[in-house]
């Protein structure tokens, strides 16, 4: 009898030591890991020139980028880092990453171009005066992942512009990559095409829902506009909780609003979602 029992004892301990480590194996190859690797480089440049009218006018802009050097055990990704210069660097096929990085700061530079007319050369070798106006613009870019695990990461782009030091604009920019297949997570990695309109619908809902208003006049006393063709965009990002879609300004709301952030439970998304949608890994 006592062997009996000793036996079934062992048998149910190492039923359990399976199960567990079944279970720390999952969570060894998902949550928890960072999906790449990243590594941060630092840019800037300057210009300073007179303009036409006499005016002192100085250019800054610098760049804080995070960019990814390897996923998993340090597996290459190449063609992540091309797809990271395409869609977040928005640049060319014909640079490389690092100038791609480069081009960030270069092409903050360029914005001003229209400011530098041609001048005399009597007027640029005119010293300014103590009464002179002086103009400084200076533009900032950040690159950083905001979600890092589960083979998905999103990285979050922000471009903030300043006009003599008071800000006069701010972007957020979000771009998702499977760092499994180093492909760009577009909506038809999320969605069935057919669900799309159900979909909207429920950003309209949880638009709604976020500003306590009950119909579309309630929106548009709080500067919201063409709520009813609200459109799932390519620009979201995904946390713990759901999918978050961010819309630039002027793009759904006046630009005193900022930036409207509407964001979906996956709880809520899973009747829409496309065969091995990406939302299921996370």
């Amino acid at each position: 009898m006592k062997t009996k029992a000793f036996t079934l004892f062992i048998m149910l301990s190492f039923t359990m030591l399976l199960i567990s480590c079944g279970k720390n194996s999952s969570n060894t190859n998902g949550d928890g890991k960072p999906a790449v690797t990243v590594k941060s480089l630092k840019l800037n440049d300057s210009s300073a020139f007179t303009m036409s009218n006499g005016e002192r006018c100085t250019i800054v802009a610098d760049a804080t980028i995070e960019y990814p050097v390897s996923a998993g055990e340090g597996v290459a990704v190449d063609s992540l880092k091309r797809l990271f210069a395409t869609y977040v660097l928005e640049s060319g096929d014909s640079l490389s990453l690092q100038e791609a990085m480069r081009q960030v700061v270069t092409n903050s530079m360029h914005q001003y171009d229209f400011m530098a007319e041609p001048v005399s050369a009597d007027e640029a070798d005119e010293a300014p005066n103590a009464d002179q106006t002086t103009l400084k613009y200076a533009t900032s870019t950040r690159i950083t992942p905001v979600y890092n695990k589960n083979g998905v990461v999103t990285f979050e782009r922000v471009d903030v512009v300043k006009k003599n030091e008071k800000v006069t604009s701010v972007t957020h920019r979000y771009y998702s990559f499977d760092a499994e297949t180093q492909t760009y997570i577009d909506l038809n990695r999320l969605f069935r095409d057919d669900a799309i309109t159900d979909v909207c619908q429920l950003l309209k809902q949880q638009l709604l829902k976020q500003n306590n208003a009950t119909g579309n006049e309630q929106l548009n006393d709080l500067g919201y506009f063409n709520v009813e063709n609200i459109s799932v965009t390519r620009n979201f990002y995904f946390d713990d909780k759901g999918v978050t879609w961010s819309y630039l300004p002027n793009e759904l709301a006046v630009e005193a609003v900022g930036e409207p952030r509407i964001t979906i439970p996956y709880s809520d998304l899973k009747d829409y979602l496309c065969d091995e949608s990406i939302i299921q890994k996370l």
